[in-house]
């Protein structure tokens, strides 16, 4: 038999079902999780590699937008969540993986690893998210990040620098948000991997490392 709902029901059924993942909360969406990309076409590698080893970490910063939850601004000092959108990966997780891969086909270094991965490194790039947002107020996604360039022995700071990139928003969605915080973060990886590879091709040479078997 054939259940016919009244006119007014299924114009609401069919209303909250085209509602996309919008600002705040009472879009009635299921949960959706999004996950930024570098969107720069691909890399001229380096005919060699810098004779150094790098290795990666993030830094942990009080950073609101450094979250699960997607943030976003209607004023400059309001922030608030998506209600139904998040992200798969906290930013500074996904930006340290794709700036990784950005740094491995470029050829930059002799290795590129993750602090932690149990594989050794002369110098550790520290990376911290300042800020990661949708400002609605101007229409634009905005990317702050700190990265921090050490020698590892000594723990000595090379030199500490900040990023800032942005790129407008088409709509007050979620992911029209995500397809512009990517866009601005390719813009900042644009920025930031050449900024490496100067500093660390300005460092003077390592020290020979000893042998394995502990002979000259």
């Amino acid at each position: 038999m054939q259940i016919r709902l009244p006119l007014a029901l299924s114009t609401a059924v069919f209303a909250a079902a085209c509602i996309s993942v919008g600002l705040g909360g009472g879009e009635g969406s299921p949960q959706a999780q999004y996950r930024l990309e570098d969107l720069s076409p691909k890399v001229q590698p380096r005919s060699t590699p810098i004779d150094r080893r790098l290795l990666l970490s993030t830094t942990p910063f009080e950073s609101i937008g450094d979250t699960h939850s997607m943030a976003y601004s209607r004023t400059g000092q309001q922030r608030e969540f998506y209600q139904f959108a998040s992200w798969t990966d906290r930013p500074s997780a996904r930006i340290v993986q794709l700036l990784s891969e950005r740094i491995e086909a470029r050829g930059m270094f002799e290795s590129v690893s993750r602090l932690g991965a149990g594989i050794g490194g002369g110098l550790i790039l520290n990376v911290g998210v300042n800020e990661f947002i949708h400002d609605v107020r101007t229409g634009t996604a905005r990317v702050e990040v700190t990265a921090e360039l050490i020698e590892r022995r000594g723990r000595h700071l090379v030199e500490r620098k900040r990023f800032i990139a942005s790129a407008p928003v088409a709509a007050e969605n979620a992911p029209s948000a995500v397809a512009a915080l990517s866009r601005a973060l390719t813009t900042l990886f644009d920025e930031l991997v050449p900024w490496l590879e100067r500093t660390a091709e300005a460092l003077p040479p390592p020290e020979p490392r000893p042998p394995r078997d502990g002979k000259s």
